[in-house]
């Protein structure tokens, strides 16, 4: 097994500290660690940000939902990851979705003012933080200019991409379709062709009210050539 080191190593904010400024992290912070078994909810949507919470093993499935509820996504996510961490400070300070325990789950959770302190001690959490949501903010600066421009394939693309992290899988929408060629501001005719040309390219399965992703890495392939997509 993994010592707490090798994990915390591994996690987003952690990368490129010493283990010798890791090990004293450890020693004189109290880490809380919590355990949730398959299907147990481990973050709710309502849930207040008020600490980092990394997931250390296991995985968690995600799911959001716009706020009418008429269009829902689902995403498995996998240790080692941090949750929400755009979500930590700033005006909306509550957890996008729900997140289940896909069989068993270690979370690892640090209060919001002893993280602060990690990054006064040693600028490289900052810098971690500072480029984990650059990154994800200009994720959804493309996602925005993605909507109104490129054909629908594209569109529905760079939307996906947007709203998951880079090694989720089992990657869902539940929506009717009529709801969705609303959503997206187009005819049906256009939404059911970029469907059937995704699905043909083993990119998609769909049926009247769900979409599955097939092969989200290969969706960046179909967005508009000279486009940069940054993953997180």
């Amino acid at each position: 097994m993994e010592s707490i080191y090798q994990i915390l190593m591994q996690l987003p904010l952690f990368q490129g500290v010493s283990r010798a400024k890791l090990s004293e992290l450890v020693e004189k912070t109290r880490f809380h660690f919590l355990k949730y078994e398959d299907g147990e909810p481990a973050i709710t949507r309502s849930e207040t940000c008020k600490y980092f919470k990394f997931l250390l093993s296991g995985s968690l499935r995600c799911e959001m939902k716009t706020y009418d509820g008429t269009v829902r996504m689902s995403q498995i996510l996998h240790a080692p990851d941090v949750i929400a961490p755009d979500h930590i400070f700033g005006r909306s300070t509550h957890y996008p979705g729900n997140y289940y325990a896909v069989g068993s789950v270690g979370l690892m959770q640090i209060d919001k003012a002893t993280f602060m302190s990690f990054m006064q001690d040693e600028p490289i959490f900052l810098i971690n933080l500072l480029n984990l949501l650059s990154r994800r903010c200009q994720k959804n600066k493309e996602m925005l200019l993605s909507m109104t421009t490129g054909d629908m394939r594209e569109r529905l693309a760079h939307w996906v991409l947007s709203l998951t992290q880079r090694n989720a899988t089992d990657i869902r929408i539940m929506a009717r379709q009529r709801d969705l060629y609303g959503y997206f501001g187009v005819q049906r005719a256009v939404l059911l062709n970029a469907l059937a040309e995704m699905k043909q390219e083993k990119l998609i399965d769909y049926t009247n009210n769900e979409i599955v992703i097939l092969d989200r890495r290969a969706l960046r392939d179909v967005l508009l050539e000279g486009i940069e997509y940054y993953e997180e």
